[in-house]
C-alpha cells in the first residue's frame, strides 16, 4: 500500500503542479461524480456486467482487441519496487542556517555583554553577571559567571570556533532524525574531552549545545527518488491482454471474473447494458449547468473563480446536496401513499445554498438555488417541489447573508420553516389538495428549515478547517478577549494590546468607508503584534519604567528584534491556528518597510550602512485589508506622539504618512486606487480626532471642587483598604 501510495504521490508532483491542469481534472471529476449520481436515479436498472455476477447470456468478441491491462501493469510495477529504497543524502543547509545561527546568537550576546560592555567605565563584574543570568537560562556557579563575564573577544571567538568545529565534525557526516541525540552526546563528548577547553567555557560552550536545536543532515532526496523510480518503472512493460476474434469471452451461468469484466468493457459493455438517451441527455444538462455558473463567476464573483479550494468547496456543496435527493426521496414515511409523496418537500436544498453562502457568496448562494430547484423540479417531475426549493433556498441563502454569529443560523432556519409552510399551503390551495395532505407537506417544509440548520451547523467548522476558509462567524469568536493569545498580550504587553485595539477602530472605519472588511481588518489588528509578546519591553508602548533597552545595544540588533516580532507573530499564529487570513496580515502589515529611527542612528555612525539591512523582510500587503491594517498601525502608533495638534495638522500628519507609504511601494501590489487611499485618510482623521480629542480648560472653582472630590476618594479608598 505504501508503494502505492508513493507511485500516486509521484505522479501528482510530475503531472499536477500545473493550477490549469489540476482544474480540468477537478472539472472532469465533478463532471463525472455529478453525472453518476444523476444517471443513478434517470437511469433504469439492467443487466451489469460487474466482477462476481452471474452472466445471463454468452458473449464473444466481435472484434480482434489488443489493451493494456492497467491493473496487471499496475501489480508488476509495485513489483518491480519492490526492492527499492529511497534515496537519501548529505543536507546540511537547515543546519547551517538554524543551529549555527542558533549558537552563533549565543555567543554574540555573550560578547556583547563581556566585551563590548567593557567600554563602560561604569559597567562592573557584578553587572555583567546581572546581564548574562537575564540572557541566558543556564546553572553555573558564581566563580563560573564571574569568568565569563570577563572573557576577552579573542576568547570568546576561540572558543565559538571550537565548539562550531566539533559540531560540524559530527553533522556533516550525515546525521539522521533518529539519530539526532546520539549526535549531540557526540558533539558534547567532544568538547568534553578537550583539555584546552576548562572550567566556565566548557560549561557554557556544553549549555549552548544542549539547548540548541539540531536538525538531520542525513535526509531523503525526494528528486533522486522519484527519478530513479521512474527509471524503474519506465523498464516494465505494460501487461497487455489480446482477444481473438469470435473468442467466447463468458458463457451463460458463468460467475464474472475481473479479467472477464475488463474485456467485456473494452468491447463496449457498459454497466449499464443500454443507458440510451437518456445519460446524454443529463450530461448536457450538467454542462449547461456548468457553463452558466462559470460563466456568472467569472462576470461577478473573479476572486472565487480564482480561487482552486473555493471552486472545489463548491463542486463539493453542489453534489453533496444534489446526493441528497435519493436519500430522503426513498424514506417512507406514511403508509397513505398520497401523503408518503410529500416527502418531496423535505429535500435539504437550503442546506447547500446556506453553506455556499456562508463559505463562499450570497450571489453564488442564489445561483446554486436555481439549479439545485431545477434538479429537484427534474428528480421529483413535480413544479411544486421545485417551486418550494427555491423559496426556501433563497429564504436560507438571504439569512445568512450578513451572519453575525452561530444563532443568525437558528434564526435563518425558522425563516425557511415559515416560508416553506406558507408556500406548501398556498400550492395546496392552488392545487385543491386535502387538508390532510397539506398539513403533512406542511410538516415536511417546517422539518426541512430545522435539517438543514442542523446540517449547516454541523458541517461548518469542518468545512472552515479542511478549506482554509474564515468566515464571519470565526472571526468574531477571534474577537473574544479572552481568547488565550488577546488575554496574554493583555496581562504581558498592556501598551501593546492598548495600541491594537485603537488600529482596530482605525482600521474598521477605514475599511468600511471603501467597502473593504472591517471586521477582517479588526481582528487583523488584534492580533497583527502578538509576535511582541516574546519581548515586549523592547517596545515603547510596553517600557512603563521610563528605561529603553535600546539605548544599550546597537541599531543594527535593534532593528533585528524590532522586525523579528512579525516571524514571531506568525509562528504563533500557526500555533494557536489562527486563520490563514490572520496570518496572513500579520506577514504583511509591515512590508519590506525601512525602520528609519535605527537605520538612521546607524548612519550617524557608520555612513556606509546599507538600507536593505534595516527593512522588514516580509511580502507587502497583498490585499486591501492587510493595506489599511498597515496604514492603521503607522498612523496610531505616530500620531500618539503629536502633542496639542490641531485637527488640521493631525490630517496633515496622517496624509503625509499614508503617502510615505505608497511612495515606498508598500501598495504596490494590492488594489487600492488614490480614491480609497483619500476615503481611508478621512477615516483616519475622524477616529483620530474622536480619540485624541483636546480637553477643555476647567475654570478655578470647578478646579477646586475636582481637587475635593478627589481628596474624598482617596480617603474612602483608603478605609476600604484598611
Amino acid at each position: 500500500m505504501g508503494k502505492l501510495k508513493q507511485i500516486y504521490a509521484s505522479i501528482i508532483d510530475r503531472y499536477f503542479q500545473d493550477k490549469k491542469r489540476r482544474m480540468i481534472v477537478w472539472t472532469g471529476l465533478f463532471f463525472a461524480v455529478l453525472l453518476l449520481i444523476l444517471s443513478s436515479h434517470f437511469v433504469p436498472e439492467r443487466t451489469s456486467w460487474e466482477v462476481g455476477r452471474v452472466s445471463s447470456q454468452d458473449v464473444q468478441a466481435d472484434r480482434y482487441l489488443t489493451f493494456v491491462d492497467e491493473q496487471g501493469t499496475l501489480d508488476r510495477q509495485q513489483e518491480a519496487l519492490e526492492s527499492f529504497q529511497d534515496i537519501y543524502k548529505i543536507d546540511l543547509e537547515k543546519f547551517n542556517s538554524i543551529t549555527i545561527t542558533d549558537i552563533s546568537d549565543s555567543f554574540a550576546k555573550l560578547e556583547e555583554i563581556a566585551v563590548d560592555s567593557q567600554t563602560d567605565e561604569e559597567a562592573t563584574t557584578v553587572d555583567k553577571i546581572a546581564q548574562l543570568h537575564d540572557v541566558f537560562e543556564f546553572t553555573l556557579g558564581a566563580d563560573e559567571w564571574a569568568a565569563l563575564a570577563n572573557l576577552s573577544e579573542a576568547d570568546i571567538q576561540w572558543l565559538y570556533e571550537r565548539g562550531i568545529d566539533y559540531a560540524i565534525n559530527v553533522m556533516s557526516k550525515g546525521v539522521a532524525q533518529a539519530d539526532l541525540e546520539g549526535a549531540r552526546e557526540k558533539i558534547v563528548q567532544s568538547i568534553s574531552n578537550d583539555k584546552y577547553i576548562t572550567g566556565a567555557e566548557e560549561k557554557f560552550l556544553l549549555a549552548v549545545i544542549n539547548n540548541v536545536n539540531l536538525y538531520p543532515t542525513y535526509v531523503l532526496d525526494a528528486e533522486a527518488t522519484a527519478e530513479k523510480k521512474s527509471e524503474i518503472l519506465a523498464t516494465v512493460e505494460p501487461e497487455k491482454i489480446t482477444v481473438q476474434k469470435g473468442e467466447l469471452v463468458v458463457r451463460k451461468g458463468e460467475i464474472l471474473t475481473e479479467r472477464q469484466s475488463t474485456i467485456l468493457q473494452q468491447l463496449g459493455y457498459s454497466q449499464s447494458a443500454s443507458p440510451g438517451l437518456v445519460v446524454l441527455g443529463l450530461a448536457i444538462l450538467a454542462a449547461i449547468m456548468m457553463l452558466v455558473v462559470r460563466a456568472f463567476m467569472m462576470h461577478f464573483t473573479p476572486k472565487i473563480y480564482r480561487d482552486e479550494k473555493q471552486i472545489v468547496l463548491l463542486m463539493l456543496l453542489t453534489v453533496s446536496t444534489i446526493f441528497l435527493y435519493d436519500l430522503f426521496l426513498s424514506l417512507t414515511l406514511s403508509s397513505i401513499a398520497e401523503r408518503a409523496a410529500q416527502v418531496g418537500y423535505l429535500i435539504p436544498v437550503a442546506m447547500g445554498t446556506m453553506l455556499i453562502t456562508i463559505l463562499l457568496d450570497v450571489r453564488l448562494g442564489i445561483v446554486a438555488d436555481l439549479m439545485f430547484a431545477v434538479f429537484v423540479g427534474l428528480y421529483t417531475e413535480n413544479p411544486s417541489f421545485a417551486v418550494v426549493a427555491l423559496i426556501g433556498g433563497l429564504a436560507g441563502s438571504l439569512g445568512v447573508a450578513t451572519l453575525g454569529q452561530r444563532s443568525d443560523i437558528s434564526r435563518a432556519a425558522l425563516s425557511i420553516s415559515a416560508i416553506n409552510a406558507c408556500a406548501i399551503i398556498a400550492l395546496g390551495m392552488v392545487q385543491n389538495q386535502t387538508p390532510d395532505v397539506v398539513a403533512f407537506g406542511v410538516v415536511f417544509g417546517v422539518f426541512n428549515g430545522l435539517i438543514s440548520s442542523i446540517f449547516t451547523m454541523g458541517v461548518l467548522p469542518y468545512l472552515e478547517n479542511m478549506f482554509g476558509i474564515t468566515t464571519s462567524i470565526k472571526l468574531l469568536e477571534l474577537a473574544n478577549p479572552n481568547q488565550p493569545l488577546l488575554k496574554k498580550l493583555m496581562t504581558e504587553a498592556p501598551g501593546t494590546y492598548h495600541h491594537c485595539i485603537l488600529v482596530g477602530n482605525l482600521g474598521e472605519a477605514a475599511a468600511e468607508a471603501i467597502g473593504a472588511n472591517g471586521l477582517e481588518v479588526r481582528l487583523g489588528a488584534y492580533y497583527h503584534d502578538i509576535g511582541k509578546l516574546k519581548r515586549p519591553y523592547f517596545f515603547a508602548e510596553n517600557q512603563f519604567s521610563g528605561h529603553n533597552p535600546h539605548d544599550t545595544i546597537t541599531p543594527q540588533l535593534s532593528t533585528l528584534i524590532i522586525t523579528s516580532h512579525v516571524k514571531d507573530g506568525i509562528e504563533m499564529a500557526k500555533e494557536a491556528k489562527l486563520p490563514p487570513v490572520i496570518i496572513q496580515m500579520i506577514a504583511q502589515h509591515h512590508g519590506d518597510s525601512l525602520v528609519s529611527y535605527f537605520y538612521a542612528k546607524a548612519k550617524e555612525a557608520d555612513p556606509q550602512v546599507k538600507e536593505r539591512d534595516f527593512r522588514y523582510e516580509q511580502p507587502k500587503p497583498q490585499t486591501k485589508e492587510a493595506a489599511i491594517l498597515m496604514m492603521a498601525d503607522t498612523v496610531e502608533a505616530a500620531v500618539r506622539s503629536k502633542k496639542n495638534a490641531t485637527p488640521g495638522q493631525i490630517e496633515g500628519f496622517i496624509r503625509t504618512l499614508i503617502k510615505g507609504k505608497l511612495n515606498d511601494g508598500q501598495f504596490d501590489e494590492c488594489e487600492l486606487t488614490f480614491r480609497d487611499l483619500d476615503q481611508i485618510a478621512t477615516a483616519f482623521t475622524r477616529v483620530i480626532n474622536g480619540i485624541y480629542h483636546k480637553r477643555i480648560e476647567y475654570p478655578p472653582q470647578a478646579n477646586e471642587l475636582l481637587k475635593l472630590q478627589e481628596g474624598q476618594e482617596m480617603k474612602h479608598d483608603s478605609s476600604n483598604h484598611q
